[in-house]
């Protein structure tokens, strides 16, 4: 049996154990609930406060009441208006809340407890361009010569710290990309760390290295757990998409089906680059207890990178720090996705991006290969990288040899 198989094998044994267990189907769970009530919790509670309504008392124009809604529905608010005999059937009104808003001779407006400021500057715009016409009929414009003198003026807004032709949208990708992406990395990869610490424990290991290399054993070991985490991503993913579909709570930046698969590309490769990391320095401890401070120098790196990203990138995404975040092995799977969404990189620069995450792989491959095979069977305390790497198999504890397979 090859490698390619060995690691295979493996790779189905991981997802199988994982997906089987109460844990993993319970965090799913809970996950899509989370998601499913971040998204639909929103749409439930009303922010608008629905349809408002507003009292007229006292001296008002016959074109007030129509105003008033034209002004409303300029905002998206639907504005009802009922007019009163006096003011005291209008307090009235507003003690049992028939009413938002009183006002009174088209001068003062009359609140129950706090005034509402966006009902406040629609009845107020109104009211304005109320007296506008009146005052233009009086100094005889007509109503098309006043519409032209209120015509609006159009202004131009920019953002200062936007790249000239993109969209705040398109930061806002870039930004959570990075941030699933990060989320991403850490969690599987740690699922490696703790898998790999586990079966050192137990010496499960002992009986799968009877059978198969070490390298290949930790290929397969990372290569299940990459895909069951991208499943459950993808199912996440696509139940968020469908609760936003169906309730239409959350404004989603549009992202294009080019950037979202260089997401799904970069996931993959710092998934791997990490997670044999995290894998090679699992080895060295023997406990669960001891396996984030084994691994800490890959926790700290995947966090420094992702601020240096963040930050480099969000601020300038064309310039020469953030192109060489997004070529150096380490940071571009978190610098790489964000400069792609904001449409700031060459066409050049994320293959070769990958041609070099690539070959950090295959050197990591190596290194954690040797460093996992010589400290995988070695118990006690913490071993350190030096040792291990230094070690040869001779000085690990042999494995029981079973019978293979015929």
């Amino acid at each position: 049996m090859n490698a390619w198989r060995q690691g295979w094998l493996v790779a189905v044994r991981e997802m199988r154990q994982r997906s089987r267990s109460a844990g993993f189907r319970a965090g799913l769970i809970v996950t899509l609930v989370v998601v499913v009530a971040l998204v639909v919790v929103p749409s439930m509670i009303d922010t608008s406060g629905g349809p408002k309504d507003v009292g007229l008392v006292g001296t008002s124009t016959t074109d007030l009441p129509q105003a008033i809604r034209d002004q409303g529905e300029g905002v998206g608010t639907t504005v009802r208006v009922h007019r009163y005999d006096g003011v005291s059937a209008g307090h009235e009104a507003v003690r049992q809340d028939q009413v938002d808003l009183l006002v009174v001779d088209s001068r003062r407006l009359e609140w129950q407890g706090r005034a509402d400021e966006q009902l406040q500057a629609i009845v107020t715009g109104a009211i304005q361009v109320v007296a506008v016409r009146e005052r233009a009929a009086s100094a005889g414009i007509g109503s098309g010569q006043l519409q032209r003198l209120m015509a609006p003026v159009p202004v131009e807004k920019a953002e200062i710290g936007l790249t000239e032709g993109r969209g705040p949208d398109d930061g806002t990708a870039a930004i959570l990309m990075t941030a699933l992406l990060l989320m991403a990395i850490a969690v599987y990869g740690n699922l490696v760390l703790s898998g790999v610490v586990e079966e050192k424990a137990s010496r499960v290991v002992e009986v799968l290295l009877a059978r198969m290399p070490a390298r290949a054993l930790l290929a397969g070991k990372v290569a299940g757990i990459g895909l069951l985490g991208f499943a459950q991503f993808a199912v996440t993913a696509l139940t968020a998409l469908a609760a936003t579909a169906a309730v239409d709570s959350v404004d989603i930046p549009a992202v294009s089906g080019v950037v979202l698969a260089w997401m799904v590309v970069w996931f993959v490769l710092g998934y791997v680059l990490y997670a044999m990391g995290y894998g090679a320095l699992g080895s060295l401890a023997s406990r669960s207890e001891d396996a984030q401070s084994a691994a800490g120098p890959v926790t700290y790196v995947l966090i420094v990178g992702y601020w240096a990203s963040f930050i480099v990138v969000s601020g300038d995404p064309a310039g020469g720090w953030s192109q060489l975040l997004s070529l150096v092995p380490l940071t571009a799977p978190l610098a790489m996705p964000g400069r792609i969404a904001m449409d700031a990189v060459a066409w050049w620069e994320p293959a070769l991006a990958v041609v070099l995450t690539l070959a950090a792989i295959a050197g990591l491959v190596v290194f954690a290969g040797r460093v996992y095979s010589h400290a995988i069977l070695r118990t006690g305390p913490t071993i350190r990288l030096r040792d291990a790497w230094r070690s040869t198999a001779s000085h690990a504890p042999h494995a029981p040899r079973l019978p293979r397979p015929v």
